[in-house]
């Protein structure tokens, strides 16, 4: 019971005959603890050694900058994107997300001809060429000097990054000279300990990984231990207690082991007796499963992608799981890769000597609808023009104008002009009858 002017801190209900909310109460006693970051080496050793934890890092890197994307905009866009093909930006936009999400943070280090140091500011005007694009992962980089002036909007941001590459110098950059990807979210606090950086993808999925792993590991021993052989030896304890029957009980265990093994056939004593005892393994399967939803719900990652495997149960083919995977990866790409991609395509635009504000980054569809599904969308939409057409919400004309060009290669520019019918009320001009005779 609580005594007037305490509070409860594990809940507000008390049942003292079940030790409910009480000290006897064991699952009122859990409370949060402190998470033990990973360390690189562990995040290393995770990375190089379990293909899950490294599907959990590659794949939303990868399926980021799968489709790619297009300019519009402005003049030559092809130009820029075969300017920014020449340095492989998706590719190092794809390694800086890869390590991001493997450590919680990358950077991008550009190697830009303006006639500036790496330590100096950016001058955007002078940019002549990009020369070089460097990837590196948060734990080769140190955020060295910090913007001070509470008046700039960049207050407490990083000014100079210094750099320690695994084989050359250290040197100093400075942070417009760089693109910065970002680890999962982490609050102000944790991120100070964590040296401003996020954190990585497999810290929270480890639990569930580590369990998914030894539930396939446990499963692999049971198969081993499927069938299990018991083989019966009359007076075995007085043999035991004898000088020797030790070691002559197990000659005997691996003699008939080895004669089961190689000939498949076992001859034993009459008085003997050998059995083959088999575990059941109804359920392990489910259990595994569950482990590994778990770990697609932790990840967010839909199981067909994380496992290759297809959704079982009647009418059910996982496409809104691929749907909202698809969505998910789409807002990525408009909060991590796009500042990236347009700070690259704002650069070679300078260096061009064709700066304007005026474009627009356009990320290409993620899933293509196939033959089938397109033609199933024209047929409703032809459905719905008829209705319209119908019930005069639309004339012919209007329609006609909203198929575009081409119509399951149908070439609408060489198809005849609608012609309108006159009204009821408008008179007919019968000499322009009188002249098409």
């Amino acid at each position: 019971m609580t005594t007037a002017g305490t509070f409860r801190l594990d809940g507000p209900y008390e049942n003292v005959f079940l030790n409910f909310g009480t000290r006897g109460d064991r699952s009122s006693r859990t409370r949060p603890m402190p998470p033990a970051l990973l360390s690189f080496q562990e995040l290393e050793y995770l990375y190089s050694g379990d293909g899950f934890a490294a599907r959990l890092i590659d794949l939303p890197a990868d399926e980021m900058t799968r489709a790619g994307f297009d300019i519009e905009g402005i003049e030559d866009g092809e130009k820029i994107e075969a300017a920014l093909e020449d340095i492989d930006a998706l590719k190092h936009l794809a390694l800086a997300l890869r390590w991001a999400n493997l450590y919680g943070g990358a950077l991008i280090v550009a190697l830009l001809d303006d006639g500036g140091l790496l330590e100096e500011p950016l001058v955007p005007e002078r940019i002549r060429s990009i020369d070089q694009l460097r990837v590196y992962d948060r734990w080769q980089v140190t955020r060295w000097r910090k913007y001070t002036d509470p008046t700039d909007r960049r207050f407490a941001n990083t000014e100079i990054y210094h750099v320690s590459p695994l084989n050359g110098i250290p040197y100093m950059v400075h942070e417009s000279r760089c693109i910065m990807i970002d680890g999962a979210p982490l609050p102000d606090r944790l991120r100070e300990q964590n040296e401003g950086w996020g954190l990585s993808r497999l810290q929270r999925c480890y639990d569930q990984l580590t369990r998914m792993n030894a539930a396939h590991m446990w499963s692999n021993a049971l198969l081993e231990r499927a069938q299990q052989g018991v083989h019966g030896i009359p007076n075995l304890t007085g043999t035991l207690r004898s000088p020797g029957g030790e070691e002559m009980v197990r000659k005997r265990v691996d003699l008939a082991d080895r004669a089961r093994s190689i000939s498949n056939t076992l001859v034993i004593d009459a008085e003997e007796t050998y059995e083959l005892k088999s575990t059941p393994l109804s359920g392990v399967s489910d259990l595994v499963d569950r482990m590994g939803l778990a770990l697609s719900a932790v990840s967010g990652i839909p199981e067909s992608l994380l496992f290759g495997r297809q959704q079982g149960g009647l009418n059910s083919t996982g496409k809104s799981e691929l749907e909202n995977w698809y969505a998910s990866i789409g807002q990525s790409q408009h909060t991590v890769l796009l500042p990236a991609l347009d700070c690259l395509v704002r650069w070679e635009l300078y260096a061009a000597g064709r700066y304007t504000e005026d474009y627009l980054i356009k990320f290409a569809p993620l899933s293509v609808p196939s033959e089938k599904e397109q033609a199933e969308t024209e047929y409703t939409v032809a459905k719905t023009h008829e209705i319209y057409s119908n019930i005069q919400a639309l004339d012919p004309s209007e329609i006609r104008s909203t198929l575009g060009h081409m119509v399951d290669g149908l070439d609408l520019s060489k198809m005849p002009e609608m012609r309108d019918e006159p009204a009821e009320d408008e008179p007919v001009d019968e000499s322009a009858n009188a002249e098409a005779r």
